[in-house]
């Protein structure tokens, strides 16, 4: 099956090569003069050689000046050669930082960002990414909980399941390309939680102006402050970018490798959640277990910090997870319109994308409890499920002043899931594997149209199985004078990750085969107005069909002593409702920023004397969601150090948050325990010398200052049910940009 991907891939290839080599032979080429006809003719015929003596001194004087002019002269037409479009190099000393070119897979672009702004505190952590819609687990690497949803951006292709381990990992797109007019090297450090470090390093480089390498690497390792909590990771990533010096050919090329290894304990123990809240204030119990009383009636109270030693506080379980990927992607485009200030607006070109990957994820269990229920006879859990990918990709881009941009391509898929070997037997479920073959066609169009710009884009499945069709409509103009308007509108009919429809475990109730899910809908409307001074109103409704979901079907007896799930789908339509708004305020060198969210899901109602087998809240977030940074800004030094201080304030109010399930790597519905309603407050300092900017934070400060002005103020802060948010921690780190 996977000849012919390679055979296509390689047989393009060699055209776009073959004809770029044959081009540039042509233009080098150069054909050696003949001369015989430009020689002066001498009659042969004559008798002697003192008589054709004079004669031959004759021509030879009338043309011995002149012979080079005659041979050149009497040369064939000489083809006029195409002098090479070579791109102007800019001298070093006006090179900015703007020329330090960023390149994205979707042919968007950016450049290197020395600045020191909040936004660069908001991504100054583990994804670099501003995450206002994600609580993070407590050690880092181990996933994100998720306080809000953005339907119209996931991946509309079937994934590999485990997808809480995906936070992090480098996807096709998340790999960037470089052109730059100096090596750029950008060093990333941060402190972890216990025993080890985070570094994320980049050096890039153009050999010409027409080629780039880039070589990426980042680690860690974190052991974190909760038993059995490890994580560390290994990513690698290395990217070329080339360019014919006419623009009309493009190379692309990147290789990934990547492996997220961590521990995973399935969260506190039920004893352990008491110990956790309660530190160091625990209230005093007799034999029988009720509370001992004072004179006055009151609770008394033991004092004890030990537990604030949050290793010592006992977890469900002692497992291990790895996530490991590898990679290759090539992108090749070549342009038959060269691209030219007088014809820019005009292209024609014809391009191919093949992508080959393996993927896997695998849970570890030596030590066997029955959280999970019972197994199968095995001396230890292994469970492994991964996914070959194989995709080639033709695509043609063809551009005017009239018609706009238009993009059609051809994608042929090929994704191979599998599922570790047993050596026992399951008789209700006997898939091992499920091959899908794709093929799907993908058009584009943009267009500016009375000064709306217009985007509309197609994707389409031509073959039945895991099908996945996408129409998206997008607008955006100026209203008036800074004001803009954006709307927008998307339909989505795409398939589950292969956790759904098929995983086997050692665990016996963790086997399940479902070939007949359908496919889940989305019909996403969205708007946006907004204004440099204002702020910026987002609204988004999504309606939504045939959700997946994992549901909790643990009895209420064996709340968190047990954890069994089921794959679902809703049986009815859920709406989803999200209202934002950004501001910020600037006064003098105070500055005041905020985000303001607020969510509401309809939904089926559920009667409230339902267990836990009756139909759930399938779709949970917060009502609110709440960031407000205050800070100052200055220059220090005589301008020397510019630095930026402040307090970030974060809140969301209660609801039935996911659980997480380490065994398959999700997150699981339940409608029992609430987490929510605490602040979390991080004060920060930040600093820029040069092309250095330190970052300093004490995150979740509020933690200890609220319980040292209320001293019996429970800890009830979590990232998911059982699963403690972070406790106080002073994290420091540093963004090292070097341009030579």
């Amino acid at each position: 099956m996977w000849r012919p991907f390679v055979v296509l891939f390689f047989a393009f290839t060699t055209g776009l090569f073959g004809q770029e080599l044959l081009r540039s032979a042509e233009e080098q080429q150069e054909l050696p003069p003949s001369t015989l006809d430009s020689l002066p003719k001498i009659d042969l015929f004559k008798t002697t050689v003192s008589d054709t003596l004079p004669e031959i001194e004759e021509i030879i004087s009338k043309e011995k000046d002149s012979l080079q002019w005659a041979v050149k002269d009497s040369l064939p037409p000489k083809k006029i050669k195409k002098k090479k479009i070579r791109p102007p190099v800019k001298p070093l000393e006006l090179v900015t930082v703007e020329d330090y070119k960023i390149l994205y897979m979707d042919d968007s672009e950016s450049y290197v960002d020395t600045t020191l702004t909040i936004q660069s505190e908001y991504e100054f952590n583990f994804l670099r990414e501003d995450y206002f819609e994600l609580l993070p687990l407590p050690n880092m690497g181990e996933g994100f909980n998720r306080m809000g949803y953005d339907f119209h951006s996931t991946p509309f292709t079937p994934q590999l399941g485990a997808r809480v381990k995906h936070f992090g990992y480098y996807e096709r797109e998340d790999v960037a390309y470089y052109n730059v007019p100096t090596p750029y090297t950008e060093l990333f450090f941060k402190t972890t939680f216990e025993k080890g470090q985070h570094l994320n390093s980049l050096i890039t480089i153009n050999t010409s102006p027409r080629f780039n390498v880039s070589i990426g690497f980042r680690g860690f390792r974190s052991q974190g402050k909760y038993a059995y909590a490890l994580s560390r990771t290994q990513q690698f990533r290395s990217s070329i970018q080339y360019g014919s010096y006419d623009k009309r050919y493009r190379l692309r090329v990147h290789v990934a490798s990547q492996k997220l290894e961590n521990e995973q304990n399935g969260g506190l123990t039920n004893d352990s959640v008491y110990f956790f809240e309660n530190a160091p204030n625990y209230v005093v119990a007799d034999e029988s277990g009720e509370p001992v009383l004072d004179e006055n009636g009151n609770e008394q109270y033991q004092f004890y910090d030990g537990f604030l030693d949050r290793s010592r506080l006992s977890t469900q379980i002692r497992g291990d997870s790895e996530l490991k990927g590898k990679r290759a992607f090539v992108d090749q485009r070549y342009n038959f319109i060269p691209t030219l200030k007088d014809t820019l607006a005009y292209q024609l070109s014809l391009g191919h994308q093949f992508t080959i990957e393996e993927k896997s994820y695998n849970y570890y269990q030596s030590v066997i409890n029955n959280y999970f229920e019972e197994t199968h006879p095995v001396d230890g859990i292994d469970d492994l499920t991964k996914i070959n990918l194989l995709e080639n990709k033709v695509y043609l881009n063809y551009s005017t002043p009239s018609l706009g941009q238009f993009k059609a391509s051809l994608n042929l898929q090929s994704w191979k899931y599998a599922l570790g070997e047993k050596e026992y037997t399951l008789e209700e479920n006997t898939a091992t594997g499920i091959d899908v073959n794709q093929l799907a066609l993908q058009m584009d169009w943009s267009k500016s149209l009375f000064g709306i710009q217009t985007e509309a884009h197609l994707y389409k499945s031509l073959m039945k199985d895991f099908a996945s069709t996408i129409y998206e409509v997008k607008a955006k103009r100026n209203v008036w004078k800074d004001i803009y308007a954006e709307g927008q509108y998307q339909f989505r009919s795409q398939p589950l990750n292969f956790n759904f429809y098929l995983y086997r475990s050692d665990y016996v109730n963790y086997n399940w085969y479902n070939p007949d899910f359908k496919n889940q809908l989305f019909s996403t409307l969205a708007f946006r107005i907004g204004h440099p001074k204002w702020g910026v109103l987002s609204a988004e409704k999504t309606a939504i069909d045939n959700y997946g979901y994992f549901r909790n079907v643990t009895t209420l007896k064996n709340l968190n002593k047990r954890f069994l799930i089921d794959p679902r789908q809703s049986l009815t339509q859920i709406e989803y409702l999200k209202l934002r708004f950004n501001q910020r305020l600037d006064f003098g060198k105070f500055s005041w920023v905020n985000a303001v969210q607020f969510q509401e899901v309809n939904q089926p109602l559920v009667d409230p004397e339902a267990t836990l087998n009756a139909e759930p809240i399938i779709l949970n977030v917060p009502k609110w969601l709440i960031r407000s940074s205050l800070f100052v800004s200055s220059y220090l030094f005589n301008k020397a150090l510019y630095m930026q201080t402040g307090a970030t304030f974060n809140f969301f109010t209660d609801y039935y948050a996911d659980q997480y399930n380490p065994l398959i790597a999700e997150f699981i519905t339940q409608n029992n325990t609430k987490i929510g309603e605490y602040p979390r407050v991080d004060f920060f300092f930040n600093a820029k010398v040069q092309q250095a900017r330190l970052f300093v934070k004490l995150e979740n400060l509020s933690a200890p200052i609220e319980h040292l002005i209320f001293p019996d103020t429970p800890y009830d802060y979590y990232a998911a049910p059982f699963v403690p948010y972070r406790d106080f921690s002073l994290r420091i780190g540093l963004i090292w940009d070097f341009f030579d």
